[in-house]
């Protein structure tokens, strides 16, 4: 299974480091993670970037990614 894992921000919504969920796809993944851990909402998610396996996901909506997958939710980066 692909884990989730959390900065600190989102440790306080997710009540964990770390969570292991089966999706392989980002809305898969939204699904799953909302309906484990109701506190973390969709409207707290979707403003993140996705990070998969260390390499930040531009689209993704437009990404899978396999059942070994490390993920992070980062802040996105604004160019300026």
């Amino acid at each position: 299974m692909a884990r989730v894992y959390f900065n600190a921000s989102l440790e306080k919504h997710a009540g964990c480091v770390s969570v292991a969920v089966a999706a392989q796809n980002y809305r898969a993944l939204l699904e799953e993670l909302t309906q484990k851990l109701p506190q973390l909402t969709q409207e707290v998610l979707m403003p993140l970037a996705l990070v998969i396996d260390g390499e930040i996901v531009q689209e993704p909506f437009l990404a899978d990614f396999s059942a070994e997958a490390e993920l992070h939710f980062i802040e996105k980066i604004a160019a300026g």
